[in-house]
C-alpha cells in the first residue's frame, strides 16, 4: 500500500511537471475531437489476469498539459493516482470504468463516451502482472476491440471513422 502511494505521488509530481511546461505534443492539433467509433468492445480470454476480474478505464484527456503525463505512466500508477489526478483535474479528464470477467466480451454502449471532446483516450487494464497495460485510442477509428490476455492488452480497431 505504501508503495502504490509513493508512486502515485511520484507520478503526480511528474504530471505536474509537465502541466507547467505545457505540452507540445498536440501543437499542430487544430481542437479536440469526439471519438467517431461505431463501437468499443472488451474482449476477456478465459485465463484474463490469472483467472480473476480486471478493471479497465478508457481516459479522454481533454487538457493537453495533462497529456505528456500520462502518456508515460503505466496502468498500475494509473490507477493508484486516477482519484487524485480526476480531483486535481476535474475538467481536464473523462473516466469511463468498467470491470470484465475472464471469458466475458462486453460492448461498451456508445452513450457511455460519444459526447466526450478530446485530444487523445487511452484505455489502462489493471492487471495483476507487472507492465505497462496501457494503449492509446486514436479518437477517429471507427471501432476498437480491447483484448484482454492472460498478462497482455491489446488493441485492435477498424480504420478511419465514416
Amino acid at each position: 500500500m505504501k508503495r502504490a502511494a509513493s508512486l502515485a505521488v511520484r507520478w503526480l509530481a511528474l504530471l505536474g511537471v509537465c502541466c507547467l511546461a505545457g505540452c507540445s505534443l498536440f501543437s499542430s492539433a487544430p481542437k479536440p475531437v469526439k471519438p467517431g467509433w461505431d463501437s468499443l468492445t472488451l474482449v476477456a480470454s478465459r485465463d484474463a489476469n490469472d483467472n480473476t476480474a480486471l478493471a479497465v478505464d478508457v481516459v479522454f484527456v481533454k487538457d493537453k498539459a495533462v497529456a505528456d503525463g500520462l502518456l508515460k505512466m503505466p496502468a498500475n500508477a494509473w490507477f493508484a493516482a486516477r482519484d487524485g489526478l480526476q480531483r486535481t483535474f476535474p475538467e481536464g479528464l473523462a473516466v469511463v470504468s468498467l470491470e470484465i470477467i475472464p471469458d466475458q466480451t462486453l460492448r461498451v454502449p456508445r452513450q457511455r463516451y460519444q459526447d466526450e471532446k478530446a485530444w487523445l483516450a487511452l484505455a489502462f487494464a489493471n492487471y495483476a502482472a507487472p507492465g505497462e497495460h496501457r494503449q492509446q485510442l486514436v479518437l477517429d477509428h471507427g471501432a476498437y476491440v480491447l483484448q484482454l490476455g492472460a498478462q497482455e492488452l491489446l488493441v485492435t480497431g477498424a480504420g478511419p471513422a465514416r
